[in-house]
């Protein structure tokens, strides 16, 4: 995004498609009601989710794990932000199939693939079930405007596919609509992140029904020195600090077995660690469930230090006396 400010027909625009967004309404036909605002939201709340498929790719890239599906299928792809994120992460693909209840919005989902990849084989199909068979699916933020009959429609789709990487909002609400896909698709799939293991999500135990499996993607720094996002912020009433996300990328059992390996005794850290006089609070999940562990500050400085400015890798192993992290090894 520039640094041009937005004009008031501009933020008006932006602030009814979130009415929208938030509201559910208008999801049966698409949000957009133009080309014009189809692009006004790919540089804004598109971009936000853009953020949250970097950090999710990140996680991926460093972890050594990449897709061998040639075929990705974008499901529910709005202005085509997450094809558009995959195939700039990763190359080797043959080709990009678009899918949205709105005809526009795969138009222009279609021609941004075309400009970026003009070598890239890219269709729209606003039923792509058959395209997903064998296919790297990607789900992005549906699943707080289906209805059970478009949900089970998905699973479908799903459950043909070879890959899937599936991010959504990091509210309490979608986390938990995603723990439900994640139990609905184990038996056929296994789970390459963000779960450490193949056991029974941790976040269904009755103890921890406040408790949702969400994470935090850093806001490029110059977004923070740009004044389009600081009035994008401003005058929507968006915390353009936090960017909260829930996702799940799952493989074809017998797939990731080295993987799997590689994550045994291997804990998450749940959302943000409190910073307490003296220690940090860690809500922390593994095989063994979600546990609420403490990080005293004299036992893990470097651990600590990573915690307090946000830095510290997701996945760690542990060392513990009782609740209390003794030591940490990033994975």
């Amino acid at each position: 995004m520039g640094s041009v400010i937005f004009t008031k027909p501009e933020l008006a625009a932006l602030a009814a498609l979130r009415a929208r967004f938030l509201d559910g309404t208008s999801a049966g036909g698409g949000y957009w009601k133009s080309e014009a605002e189809l692009a006004l939201y790919d540089a804004s709340f598109g971009e936000r989710i853009g953020w949250k498929w970097d950090a999710v790719l990140a996680e991926l890239n460093a972890r050594g794990w990449r897709p061998s599906a040639k075929n990705i299928v974008d499901w529910g792809c709005g202005s085509g932000i997450a094809g558009r994120r995959v195939l700039a992460a990763w190359d080797g693909f043959a080709s990009l199939t678009l899918a949205d209840v709105s005809p526009l919005a795969m138009r222009f989902a279609e021609s941004r693939a075309r400009e970026n990849f003009p070598a890239l084989h890219v269709r729209s199909k606003s039923d792509a079930a058959d395209a997903a068979a064998g296919s790297l699916l990607l789900v992005s933020h549906v699943l707080n405007e289906m209805d059970d009959a478009a949900a089970h429609r998905l699973i479908s789709a799903a459950r043909r596919a070879e890959q899937i990487i599936w991010v959504e909002a990091g509210t309490h609400a979608d986390s938990r609509r995603l723990i439900t896909v994640r139990e609905k698709l184990l038996a056929e799939f296994e789970i390459i992140a963000p779960c450490t293991h193949a056991a029974r999500c941790g976040m269904l135990a009755p103890e921890n029904a406040a408790h949702w499996c969400h994470h935090f993607a850093r806001v490029p720094s110059e977004a923070s020195r740009d004044a389009r996002w600081s009035q994008f912020g401003r005058e929507l009433g968006i915390d353009m600090r936090s960017l909260p996300y829930s996702f799940l990328v799952l493989v074809r059992r017998g797939a990731a077995a080295d993987f799997e390996k590689q994550m045994q005794g291997c804990s998450r850290i749940i959302g943000r660690p409190r910073d307490e006089k003296g220690h940090f609070e860690v809500l922390s999940c593994g095989e063994a469930g979600v546990e609420d562990l403490m990080a005293q500050k004299r036992d893990v400085p470097e651990l600590s230090k990573q915690l307090r400015k946000g830095r510290a890798d997701a996945v760690q192993r542990w060392t513990r006396d009782g609740r209390r992290i003794t030591g940490a090894a990033e994975e």
